[in-house]
């Protein structure tokens, strides 16, 4: 089946959206993504990833400062697709683009909605303790993810994956998804149905600070904590002025006590234990401030038993 498509993403989820479309032979018409950004201690001008897929592959590409460029407009005139795809674009789509195509715009979004719309919905569901989590096929309105499901797949949120390897692991079952049903979504095969207002939540753009972590909060939520901002914003706490990036834990069920305050170190043998409101996490891999990550089984000797990290 040919299928005349625009495809709207960014970052590595996307293209990995993109492969298995590539693999169903459903290659796009055009690709739009965001314009190069600096990066790097540099601050070299780097294209996103979306956009070297492209090129690899020879497609025609556009990428646009605002979704109302002239020219991306025109663009898309001239393609008259059928439909437009969004993986994580990062740009809201306004009307004039949105009624373009025949059979709409539809976009792969990261949670089994109507829970977790907006900007971080995998952070969102890891943080929130979810065992559950999924990807969406939807189609686009003038809302945040509020539009009409066409089809989910649900995926498992296992208790030490963070937040970057569900991100890989739902951008796959993403494009298993987008590349199985979106022929059937253009032949007329799949029913839109609209989702239920009642059980939605919304999810808001993370920035540097959500990665400091409070201790005063139960075990379970500050593990959660961690793994939810790897690898971005990323979990950090101070000692003794210095910052310290907290990378890996777990939740210790038994066999060490409480001790004192949240945020005390215990210190037993090459182990490392964070007291926290109602129990202890055990810190597995740390990143001391302006050097590189280890393992604690190699720098435990290093803290004190009794010293405590704090959010300043």
């Amino acid at each position: 089946m040919t299928i005349r498509y625009a495809f709207m993403g960014t970052p590595e989820f996307a293209t990995i959206v993109l492969d298995h479309l590539e693999s169903a032979s459903l290659l796009p018409s055009l690709v739009v993504t965001q314009p190069d950004r600096p990066s790097g201690r540099g601050r070299k001008l780097t294209p996103p990833p979306v956009a070297l897929w492209a090129k690899e592959r020879g497609i025609p590409l556009i990428q646009p400062t605002s979704c109302r460029d002239e020219a991306l407009i025109s663009a898309l005139i001239e393609l008259r697709p059928d439909v437009i795809v969004t993986a994580s674009f990062g740009q809201y789509l306004p009307d004039v683009i949105l009624s373009l195509p025949d059979k709409g715009c539809l976009n792969v979004h990261a949670s089994l909605l109507p829970k977790y719309r907006g900007a971080s919905p995998i952070q969102s569901a890891i943080m929130a303790g979810e065992k559950e989590t999924g990807v969406t096929l939807m189609l686009m309105d003038n809302g945040i993810d509020t539009g009409p499901m066409l089809a989910k797949e649900s995926f498992p949120i296992d208790d030490e994956i963070d937040a970057g390897a569900l991100n890989l692991a739902l951008a796959e079952l993403g494009g298993e998804l987008t590349a199985r049903e979106l022929p059937r979504y253009v032949s007329g095969e799949l029913e839109a149905v609209e989702q239920d207002e009642s059980m939605a939540t919304e999810t808001k753009r993370l920035r540097k600070c959500d990665g400091c972590v409070d201790f005063r909060k139960s075990a379970r939520d500050v593990h959660n904590h961690i793994r939810a901002v790897s690898p971005w914003p990323g979990a950090y706490t101070f000692l003794d002025g210095k910052r310290y990036k907290l990378l890996r834990s777990r939740v210790h069920e038994c066999g060490i006590e409480q001790c004192g305050e949240p945020g005390e170190i215990i210190v037993r043998g090459d182990r490392m234990f964070i007291s926290c409101v109602d129990g202890v996490i055990e810190l597995l891999d740390i990143q001391p401030q302006s050097r590189t990550a280890m393992r604690v089984s190699e720098c435990a000797h290093n803290f004190d038993c009794g010293a405590i990290f704090r959010s300043t």
